[in-house]
């Protein structure tokens, strides 16, 4: 598992704002739309692969 993504965390209010940042700070997220990026999240979300700690989330991609 390799970490595509680490933002902070504080002052986001919803899901549209932790795509917005993650647009911001990852090259993954920088190069599709901002409804594919949703959708991306979404999976993460669903397999597991963020992490929420204190003040920040990390996405991680699981590599085969």
């Amino acid at each position: 598992m390799i970490e595509i993504a680490r933002i902070s965390t504080i002052g986001t209010a919803n899901r549209r704002d932790i795509v917005r940042r993650l647009m911001e700070a990852s090259d993954f997220f920088k190069r599709i739309s901002f409804a594919d990026a949703i959708k991306a999240y979404r999976f993460a979300e669903c397999n597991n692969l963020v992490v929420r700690g204190y003040g920040y989330l990390a996405v991680y991609h699981i590599c085969d």
